[in-house]
């Protein structure tokens, strides 16, 4: 009986469950065909409906591209990347409107129209991401959309066309804590003042990249503001007392690219909680606040650069053991660099930029404590002394940029510690001595400068088994011996300066040897640089000097003793996004002129199919000029001058595209080729070839041409025309395009 009961008890269970599976399956049904439908209907009002294949009456909504189900019920859309082109009225008709909607993402999908308030809003939609659209309306707009969703609290609406009018009826923010209106066109102070006065429990604020001009109003509700963003706007003036008095808070405060002018109100202070602090780009000015500074103990990060700080920074920045990044790069400070700078064993310093100052003293020792340190950029000071030895112990380190100052003795052979290491660059100093062959073991080396040093000995050949090698500047230096076969060997390097040495043999045909091969895997971050085209002089051989150029002032150039014999007639600069280069690559820029070199051009060269600026002048090359060289379409620049080539100009140079051109100065004979663009240039690009003739020189009657019959070019453009601008503006564009300098420091 009792055995008989139990199984009364478990059919009646059992009949109670599936009853109630059923009662949920009918109940679910109208649900999940409501779902169905709105998605339906709003896919039908798209222009390009064909992008979203697999939403149809066939396929269970919770199928359907973009879609995440919980019980049945669409949770979650998220699209990105495809060129829908909807309208916001559809989005708010039939998709704001999914009863069981919580996160909702349509990310550059061509999305237009006018925000507005939804009539009838989910209540469960918690994140809302319309971002990099072109969708319309005041800020007033968005914050009525923000409150007629009652449960939101994320409201990302970036890079869109929000700002044109202003309209004010929306109230306090209830739920939001997230907003993200940058990248806008929000222009006019009312619209920041009232937004302030409407943040409610807003947590993150992002108005960063709009044009909001006039003074940095009052934030008269900030009591739970902990991210606020204002960095690339047009705000002005001087931030005054009382500001931020409400907003205690705050972990993130982004000021930066902006034109505020005078002190850093002391009242920052009491920020105390802050560990972010951006006031980089303004015209800040007075010594760094470092009282109110230490008064935040979790700062992380610091930005200070391109202001008008001056003083010395003081050895109380120590006292901020938590910092990570430090950038004060391009103000007026001076004095020595702290020695108590990383005293502390845990520092946590990564990123130490204090470029573009005026510091003076040496190096200091104790930067070798700063064992987690990343980057380091001393550059464009006044340090003297040697750089110290034990910066090899830095064995994170990345970066080591110390460019013009006056910095003597030996590069270091302790840096043969750092494994890490991805750009040297110690040029315009006063380094002597040899490169030390310990740097083979820095196999992640992507740049090396140390042109306009007193470096002596040979290149040496271990720096073609450096993989990774982009960059090669050796030039105004000492060096003497052969140019190393090797290099050919390096199969991503593009750019090769070896000018101004006493090197001598011939030029290896093995250059050309990575040329046409596939690079792949090779990350060429984005750097900002540098390139200063200069007219030739005695002082001067250099046609142009390509330097790194992050934290560096424009003008501050000047401060460059070679700007003062060098006569920069255009600087060109750039910044490179980062690119995987995974496609056929090889040389752009190789500038071997102004050594001892000998032998003929190799035929070789013409398989460096990449090249744009070719020079080889001021040397002894002889024999003919190459015919293969003519099927470089890609070169702009080529100096031959100054040698003692022979021959007659290749018939195939006439379909090169070149934009300057010198063969001056050689034994070259015959007629010049009267089509491409050689009939081009004037007689100086052929001056000195005693036996050529034909224009622009005079032309070829049977007779030579002596010296004194040809046109000489004027002394103040020696070296230069018009064409050459164009060539480097064409070469200086072609780097920004392709990405082709290296290695940003990662923040």
């Amino acid at each position: 009986m009792e055995e008989a009961m139990k199984r009364v008890h478990h059919t009646k269970v059992t009949f109670t469950l599936s009853c109630l599976l059923h009662l949920f399956f009918f109940c679910a049904l109208p649900a999940m065909a409501g779902d169905v439908d709105r998605l339906i209907s709003f896919k039908n009002s798209l222009a390009n409906p064909s992008l979203l294949s697999n939403w149809n009456g066939t396929s269970s909504v919770c199928e359907f591209q973009g879609v995440t189900c919980k019980s049945g019920h669409v949770s979650s859309l998220k699209i990105r990347g495809l060129p829908l082109g909807a309208n916001f009225s559809s989005v708010s008709a039939h998709i704001l409107s999914l009863q069981n909607l919580e996160t909702l993402t349509l990310h550059s999908i061509n999305l237009t129209g006018s925000i507005s308030a939804p009539r009838n809003c989910t209540l469960r939609l918690k994140e809302l991401d319309l971002s990099s659209n072109n969708l319309r309306g005041s800020v007033s707009d968005a914050t009525s959309l923000a409150n007629s969703c009652v449960s939101l609290q994320s409201l990302n609406l970036s890079d869109n066309s929000i700002g044109q009018s202003f309209y004010s009826p929306s109230s306090v923010l209830p739920h939001l804590k997230m907003l993200d209106l940058s990248n806008n066109k929000i222009a006019t102070n009312e619209d920041l003042e009232w937004l302030f006065s409407k943040l409610g429990m807003l947590k993150h604020l992002d108005l960063s990249d709009n044009n909001i001009k006039g003074t940095l109003p009052y934030i008269t509700n900030c009591t739970t503001l902990k991210h606020l963003d204002l960095s690339a706007n047009q705000l002005s003036g001087t931030i005054l007392t009382g500001t931020f008095s409400s907003c205690l808070d705050l972990t993130y405060l982004n000021l930066s690219t902006n034109h505020f002018t005078g002190k850093v109100p002391t009242e920052i202070q009491a920020c105390s909680d802050l560990i972010t602090l951006s006031l980089s780009n303004n015209n800040f000015s007075g010594e760094i606040p470092i009282l109110s500074l230490v008064s935040m103990p979790g700062l992380r990060f610091l930005e200070l650069a391109f202001n008008n700080f001056n003083g010395s920074l003081s050895e109380s920045i120590s006292k901020l053991t938590s910092l990570e990044i430090l950038d004060i790069s391009a103000n007026q400070l001076s004095g020595l660099i702290p020695q108590s700078l990383c005293t502390n064993n845990i520092s946590s310093l990564e990123v130490l930029h204090l470029q573009d100052n005026y510091f003076t003293g040496s190096v200091p020792y104790s930067l070798s404590n700063c064992t987690n340190l990343v980057s380091l950029d001393l550059s464009l000071n006044l340090l003297s002394g040697s750089i110290p030895g034990s910066l090899g112990s830095l064995s994170n380190l990345k970066d080591l940029i110390i460019w013009q100052n006056n910095l003597t003795g030996a590069i270091p052979a302790e840096l043969s510690s750092l494994k890490l290491l991805r750009n040297l660059i110690l040029n315009y100093n006063s380094l002597t001595g040899k490169i030390p062959d310990g740097l083979v073991n820095c196999t992640n080396l992507n740049w090396i400068s140390l042109a306009s040093n007193q470096l002596t000995g040979s290149i040496p050949i271990w720096i073609g088994k450096l993989e990774k090698l982009v960059v090669l500047i050796l030039s105004n230096n000492s060096f003497t011996g052969l140019i190393p076969t090797e290099l050919g060997d390096c199969p991503g390097l593009c750019y090769i300066d070896l000018s101004n040495n006493q090197i001598n043999g011939s030029i290896p045909p093995t250059l050309a040897k990575q040329s046409g091969k596939i690079v792949s895997d090779l990350i060429v971050d984005g750097w900002l640089y540098v390139s200063l085209a200069s007219s030739k002089n005695i002082q001067c051989h250099n046609t142009l000097s390509f330097l790194e150029f992050n934290g560096i002032r424009y003008y501050d150039l000047m401060r460059m003793p070679v700007t003062h014999y060098c006569n920069f007639m255009r600087v060109y600069t750039g910044f490179t996004g980062e690119l995987r280069r995974s496609n056929v690559l090889s040389m752009i820029y190789l500038d071997l002129s102004y050594n001892l070199l000998d032998g003929h051009i190799p035929t070789e060269i013409s398989t460096m199919q990449s090249l744009r600026f070719l020079n080889l002048e001021h040397n002894h090359l002889s024999g003919p000029l190459p015919p293969e060289l003519g099927i470089l379409t890609n070169l702009f620049a080529l100096y031959l001058s100054h040698n003692f080539l022979d021959g007659m100009i290749p018939s195939s140079f006439s379909g090169l595209s070149l934009s300057d051109l010198d063969l001056s100065n050689n034994r070259l004979s015959g007629t010049i080729p009267e089509w491409g663009s050689l009939a081009t240039f004037p007689a100086y690009a052929f001056e000195n070839n005693s036996g050529l003739c034909g224009l622009p020189l005079p032309p070829c009657n049977g007779r030579s041409i002596s010296n004194g019959n040809v046109l000489q070019k004027p002394s103040t453009n020696y070296g230069s025309s018009d064409g050459w601008w164009i060539a480097l503006g064409v070469l200086f564009s072609f780097f920004l395009i392709i990405g082709f300098v290296i290695g940003q420091f990662i923040k």
